[in-house]
């Protein structure tokens, strides 16, 4: 049996004329467009090179002694506190202590504590309030008290001392309140 050949499709004529040229400027700007790829592959490994050598490198750490590590630690934590202190919401706090017009109270001090309360949940600031305050009648004091209260800047509060001024012509209420408060 005889092997037979069947080719249904012509063979590609050979470019000839304007197909000729075209393929050719299209080799020719392919070739350009390699070349320019190259010498800017060149470009940005010579720039690569010289940033890898100005860019810093990581100085050597040295390894602290054990007493050198705590006076860091504490230099740390001193600092901690002063940044703690400095960031103490002192505008808003004298603000919510303020009584309304309708509480006759006096702020006679307030010492501000503003070191974390140990029960302070994710690390917000909290701290605490005392208030020394005076007071024309019990009434007023303890208004006073639940107003503060009420505020939600203060997660609590709570009256410590109080006394009658026997010395004071019209004897007011001295008192001392404590406020545990959470920004």
């Amino acid at each position: 049996m005889a092997l037979t050949q069947l080719n249904f499709v012509q063979g590609a004529a050979a470019p000839r004329g304007w197909r000729l040229a075209l393929l050719a400027g299209g080799l020719l700007a392919l070739g350009v467009a390699g070349v320019d790829w190259v010498l800017q592959a060149r470009q940005a490994g010579a720039l690569e090179a010289q940033l890898a050598q100005v860019a810093p490198r990581e100085a050597p750490q040295a390894r602290l002694s054990e007493a050198e590590q705590r006076a860091q630690d504490r230099q740390l934590a001193i600092i901690g506190d002063a940044v703690r202190q400095l960031n103490l919401p002192v505008g808003r706090l004298v603000k919510t202590v303020q009584a309304p017009a309708d509480i006759h109270v006096a702020l006679l001090g307030m010492d501000l504590n503003g070191k974390p309360d140990n029960g302070a949940q994710g690390g917000a600031a909290a701290g605490g309030l005392k208030i020394a305050a005076e007071a024309e009648t019990a009434g007023d004091m303890m208004k006073y008290v639940a107003y503060l209260n009420e505020q939600a800047l203060f997660t609590s509060v709570y009256l410590v001392k109080h006394e009658l001024n026997g010395a004071a012509a019209n004897r007011p209420y001295r008192f001392q309140l404590e406020a545990q408060w959470q920004d």
